[in-house]
């Protein structure tokens, strides 16, 4: 066997041992998903938390009645307030989208009607994380003087989650099994939604885009966070501390005692990344919840590729990371520096594999060929598995051709990282917005209302767990 045969069969045989290890992390996160066992309180009950559902918006007019709606029902039954946060950022760039609808508007007819409170971010510079903080501190001055900032808890979505009507119930049993804990997390199950105007030859790409992000889910977010919480035991905390595990900027339930004295990064685009750097270095805990938001991707191609491109961002700008004042230095930080720059690398590699996978399987001699196959069979167990719990409804010949267009959508999502790393490295700041076809629709009061099945109050996993 030559040298290139030799490296190539042990650069499979790596990465398949690296796929079993995913493999296994998406089956742990599976049996997280179907028990709350870890999750019932103990000990003496604490007081019922006050929520605030934080829906900072920009250019989100004709989904925001719906979401509105969906939160008020969430809500319900709870001492809870949805927040709406527009930003002056939007009239600043009304002229780059002449088409899109005035969210201020819509925001300020919801709160004049009693179904939410507004808040307006005057400082047209600012970003999502500049909407947050300032909410937060809008927040902390709604309490009656009898509620501490303690027992308060600012809940972040964004205007296209639709997170199970029971999520708050998550949040309030996680709160009361972790009195300690400041930072909770409910990932989410991505779909493509139905009314996306997608061609119909595009559109097995774009649900595929959503495969791949639920595989990310049940890989690789949901087992770093366990492995960062109290469930994981006090050894496997230890071992875990230095591995990158991030929250993201919907489904995240803060205390807003924590925000008040740490709030998100500051003009910060990517401030969900951003803030579980510096929280990971502080060694703080962030719980995850058996509960999955549901939140869309990008409904094109291009739009994927370029969430993608401004995405890679979040792990790879570990320089900014290290330099902030609020990161704890330390062998911590810098061990989740190199593993969120792993991360990044991993990216970029989704897409190099693929092609390669298919190109060693069909040219690569015997050994090549035979550890090309077991590394594309454990990666296809994985897609199979995934799809099968967190995969959206659909004929079963839709649901095949969302497996089979998998590597392509991994390919896409690459090929955006690469292109952010580029970005980055010329000087690129990240910041942007993924725009959606329906945002431009004229108008905007109110739009045409989404028609979803009901929100499920657990994701739909197979028997494999019953």
């Amino acid at each position: 066997m030559s040298r290139p045969q030799l490296i190539s069969a042990a650069v499979m045989t790596a990465g398949t041992v690296r796929q079993v290890f995913v493999l296994s992390a998406i089956v742990r996160s599976g049996r997280f998903l179907r028990s709350s066992a870890d999750l019932h309180p103990r000990g003496e009950p604490c007081p019922a938390p006050v929520f605030f559902i934080v829906v900072p918006v920009l250019r989100e007019a004709a989904l925001l009645w719906d979401a509105v709606a969906h939160f008020r029902a969430v809500a319900h039954g709870h001492t809870a307030t949805v927040v709406i946060v527009t930003t002056a950022r939007e009239a600043a760039e009304a002229h780059r989208y002449p088409a899109a609808a005035d969210t201020v508007r819509v925001a300020h007819e919801l709160a004049r009607e009693g179904k939410c409170v507004h808040l307006h971010y005057p400082d047209p510079l600012g970003v999502k994380a500049d909407q947050i903080n300032y909410a937060v501190v809008a927040c902390a001055g709604m309490l009656p003087t009898s509620t501490p900032p303690s027992q308060a808890f600012a809940v972040c979505y964004d205007a296209d989650s639709r997170p199970p009507l029971n999520s708050l119930n998550s949040f309030a049993t996680a709160i009361e099994s972790n009195p300690a804990a400041d930072v909770f997390h409910q990932s989410a199950r991505f779909e493509l939604r139905p009314e996306s105007l997608v061609p119909k030859r595009l559109r097995a790409i774009c649900d595929a885009g959503a495969l791949r992000a639920n595989r990310f889910v049940l890989g690789f977010e949901i087992p770093r966070l366990i492995n960062r919480s109290p469930q994981a035991g006090t050894v496997k905390q230890a071992w875990c501390a230095g591995v990158y595990a991030h929250v993201t900027g919907h489904g995240l339930c803060v205390r807003l005692s924590l925000l008040l004295r740490l709030p998100f990064p500051a003009r910060s685009p990517l401030e969900d990344m951003h803030y579980s750097f510096i929280l990971g270095s502080r060694g703080l805990p962030m719980i995850p919840v058996p509960s999955l938001d549901a939140a869309e991707v990008p409904s094109t191609v291009t739009a994927q590729f370029q969430q993608a491109s401004r995405w890679f961002f979040g792990p790879a700008r570990v320089a900014r990371y290290l330099t902030d004042p609020e990161t704890h230095p330390g062998w911590r930080a810098t061990l989740m520096a190199a593993s969120a720059l792993g991360s990044a690398a991993e990216w970029i590699g989704c897409a190099i594999v693929p092609p390669l996978t298919c190109v060693l399987i069909a040219s690569g001699n015997r050994s090549t060929r035979t550890t090309a196959a077991v590394f594309a069979t454990v990666c296809a167990a994985q897609v199979v598995l995934v799809e099968r719990w967190l995969g959206g409804p659909g004929r079963l010949g839709d649901r095949l051709s969302r497996i089979i267009c998998f590597p392509l959508a991994c390919v896409v999502h690459g090929a955006g990282g690469a292109a952010g790393a580029v970005r980055l490295l010329t000087g690129g700041s990240g910041a942007g917005k993924t725009q959606r076809s329906n945002q431009a629709r004229a108008g905007g009061l109110p739009p045409p209302r989404w028609k979803h099945p009901p929100a499920r109050a657990r994701p739909r996993l197979g028997p494999a767990f019953v």
